[in-house]
């Protein structure tokens, strides 16, 4: 990655989420780049006070791929196994159709659905995985929102891990709406958010900076369930599915994690700083399942 800069962050004022004042938010912890996270008094959210920019954005994501994801094949395998819990629990609600996997890296969860027979297409910001996964998907490059897909609709339309890393993340969850289908064999169209860090998580209240993935400078914003759910009840969505997977997923490990838990809570009770990662737990994870319904 290009080395960062300070024209490469800018300050918010506001909310991200429902325009609150920054000021009078609550300070939580500094990232590792010097950035603010602070918590909405009014809807709940996490979020970085000082954040990249437009510019800082696509220093960050030009070499994401090779850079991170597909850096440890440890990491790589597990989240190949996550890809087959979260498709066993979309596949629920949609059991065919049209898909559309906004942030879908280098291809590899695209893989799992065209596997199983739906017609898939990606997008993706980062230029390096959108090369790549062009080479074996139908793929589009760029900022999801200022897309025209013209008059193609989907069945459904997945965010995973994504919503976190969007400076205007309504203005997708709207884009998202508009490209769903009104009705087809499994209904109306369905938005599934998974692999979404939960911020009611134990995990997060707990650990803070030091959370599985905790809000930074460049992961901008920690939802709630209740205020995704609530946003997407305005706008005329349902939830109809919510998981918090934990023992199934590869990451468990049960005894060590409860007794990770156990010494946080007894730092937190002698007032001593947390200074270790938190261990996956029950909670640090949403799956989410909205469909379309008729007021």
């Amino acid at each position: 990655m290009e080395s960062l800069t300070k024209d490469d962050f800018e300050t918010l004022s506001q909310c991200p989420w429902d325009d609150a004042p920054s000021d009078g938010a609550e300070f939580l912890y500094q990232d590792d780049m010097g950035c603010d996270v602070v918590k909405c008094p009014s809807c709940g959210i996490v979020y970085a006070k000082r954040r990249l920019n437009e510019n800082g954005l696509s220093k960050y994501w030009s070499d994401y791929l090779s850079r991170v994801h597909v850096h440890d094949p440890e990491t790589v395998e597990k989240r190949n196994q996550m890809y087959q819990i979260d498709y066993a629990f979309s596949s629920q609600f949609v059991r065919s159709g049209k898909v559309l996997d906004v942030g879908c890296g280098n291809g590899s969860f695209m893989k799992v659905y065209e596997q199983h027979g739906y017609d898939v297409t990606g997008v993706e910001y980062g230029e390096e995985a959108a090369d790549t996964a062009k080479k074996r998907h139908r793929v589009r490059y760029g900022v999801f929102d200022e897309m025209d897909f013209g008059e193609e609709k989907f069945d459904l339309i997945i965010f995973r891990g994504v919503l976190q890393y969007v400076p205007h993340p309504k203005k997708y969850i709207r884009k998202a709406i508009k490209l769903l289908r009104r009705s087809g064999l499994c209904g109306g169209g369905k938005l599934f958010i998974t692999a979404q860090p939960n911020m009611n998580a134990l995990a997060f209240r707990l650990f803070g900076k030091h959370f599985t993935q905790p809000v930074t400078g460049s992961d901008f914003i920690g939802f709630t369930e209740s205020a995704l759910t609530t946003y997407l009840d305005q706008i005329g969505l349902k939830k109809i599915g919510e998981r918090y997977f934990y023992i199934e997923t590869p990451y468990a490990d049960e005894n060590e994690d409860l007794l990770k838990m156990a010494r946080a809570l007894q730092y937190k009770k002698e007032g001593k700083e947390i200074d270790f990662s938190a261990p996956s737990y029950w909670g640090n994870m949403m799956t989410l399942m909205y469909s379309q319904f008729e007021r």
